[in-house]
């Protein structure tokens, strides 16, 4: 018989769950041709299931040696690398793996493991999981419920995961998670479907629109949707606030950047002040025109865009373009010149920053709670309140330790950012439009054992501790 017949003849005692017979098979198509790279794979599968596990990497191995731009090889490796505890083996052996397939929900997914049981990195891990719950729609959800326990709350990504996929028959396993998941996500999300079912997107353009709801579900914690609802809006009206969201969405859930980022660095650069180059101290400085209302804040989000590329001088360049004008680029304006160690101009923007808000209160104080009015005037701005500030936090907190530290003549504190309530938190009704949302939102859900779990929640039925989970 030739090697390629008895291949063949051992995958039908595959099949057939005939172990030894299809060892015998696969060892002597190897005998036949050693340089053939899917029979050794094969039998590394065979032996992973008899838990022979030295033998499975040794076939492994051998299968990935000679095919090297195999995907599916590499993967295999990690997983046997991984089962043995060589765990930095098996990271290398599985990031190959997703540099030669991308695609492949089952590497992110092996990865993702490989972070949270071997290398102690649930956050990375909750970004491979994230990654292969986009590519794999469903397949690894069970590994997301085993992570969901040990981070903090991801309130629409963990709401939609348990809407889409969680098996009914678990639900009463994991009601305290169910339960908190709602506490965090409903009253959102809620507000979100009133809107938009009620009121036609509240009397907003549609593209305004996708940017808030891709906001909320970026800073909810499901970035994938996030990137949908901002690709929208961005295919209607180019905005660098989308850009920078983009960008951040896809470093979230792993996704290529570089069709967000090119752009948007591109169309960033026209932020820049003019070039001073070759200008002397008796001729006067170029100086850049002043901008519109609208291209103060596309100045703002330039400069941010810049940080993220660690273009650092670049974006002090366009935050003091407009720190007079928007207190939020003053505090990136202080964050940079930190970060560059440039002490004077730290100083200066420090006592600027501490007068401004001895005056105004604008972020010193954090943010309250929102009393959202379900008729939907003034969420827009309640909602970019709160991710103005998301967007500070380390700026606000920078300062916290200036004015605490090295002195001030305000008679105030700058309240530590992280005493300032979650974004979930931001969101408060009374109890019969909390009833009416509420309402509205169940009645739009299609599986009936989750409509119901919701409905036993809203009516105050779901008990339980988190202990049983």
């Amino acid at each position: 018989m030739t090697a390629e017949e008895l291949y063949e003849k051992a995958k039908t005692h595959l099949e057939a769950e005939e172990l030894e017979p299809a060892e015998e098979a696969l060892s002597q198509a190897i005998e036949l041709e050693p340089e053939w790279a899917e029979p050794w794979h094969t039998l590394g599968d065979l032996y992973l299931k008899q838990e022979n596990y030295e033998e499975a990497m040794e076939a492994y191995e051998q299968a990935a040696a000679l095919d090297e731009e195999n995907a599916e090889y590499w993967n295999a490796l990690g997983r046997v690398y991984g089962i043995t505890r060589q765990v930095e083996e098996a990271k290398d052996a599985y990031q190959r793996a997703i540099k030669l397939d991308r695609e492949a929900p089952a590497h992110w997914n092996g990865l993702g493991v490989l972070y949270f049981e071997g290398l102690g990195k649930p956050e990375s891990g909750m970004q491979c999981f994230l990654r292969a719950e986009h590519l794999g729609k469903g397949r690894y959800a069970g590994n997301l419920f085993s992570a969901f326990a040990q981070l903090p709350p991801h309130p629409f990504f963990s709401y939609r995961i348990i809407r889409d996929y969680m098996p009914p028959e678990d639900h009463e396993k994991w009601k305290g998670y169910l339960r908190s998941t709602f506490e965090t996500a409903l009253p959102l999300a809620a507000y979100l479907n009133w809107l938009d079912k009620k009121q036609e997107q509240a009397g907003l353009p549609e593209a305004r629109w996708h940017k808030l709801l891709g906001l909320a579900n970026y800073y909810m914690g499901d970035p994938s949707v996030a990137l949908e609802h901002l690709e929208k809006s961005q295919e209607q009206e180019l905005d660098l606030m989308i850009s920078y969201y983009q960008i951040l969405a896809c470093w979230d859930f792993l996704e290529p950047d570089a069709p967000y980022l090119e752009p948007a660095l591109e169309r960033a650069a026209t932020f820049l002040p003019p070039e001073q180059s070759g200008w002397k101290f008796w001729q006067k400085k170029e100086e850049a025109p002043p901008l519109s209302a609208k291209d103060v804040e596309q100045c703002y989000y330039a400069g941010l865009i810049f940080v993220e590329h660690d273009e650092i001088e670049k974006a002090l360049q366009c935050f003091e373009r407009i720190e007079r004008d928007f207190l939020p680029a003053a505090y990136q304006a202080f964050w940079c010149s930190e970060e560059l160690v440039l002490a004077k101009k730290k100083k200066e923007k420090g006592e600027y920053l501490l007068a401004q808000e001895a005056r105004r209160q604008q972020f010193a104080g954090g943010l309250a709670p929102i009393q959202a009015d379900p008729q939907g005037a003034g969420f827009p701005d309640g909602l970019l309140r709160a991710v103005r500030y998301a967007e500070l936090e380390e700026a606000i907190e920078r300062l916290h330790m200036y004015a605490e530290f090295e002195g001030s003549p305000q008679e105030y504190e700058v309240q530590p950012p992280r005493e300032q309530p979650a974004f979930y938190q931001l969101w408060q009704y009374l109890p019969e439009d909390w009833e009416r949302m509420t309402a509205l939102l169940v009645e739009g859900m299609e599986k009936e054992a989750f409509r119901g779990q919701v409905e036993r929640y809203v009516k105050g039925e779901m008990s339980g501790s988190e202990e049983e989970e």
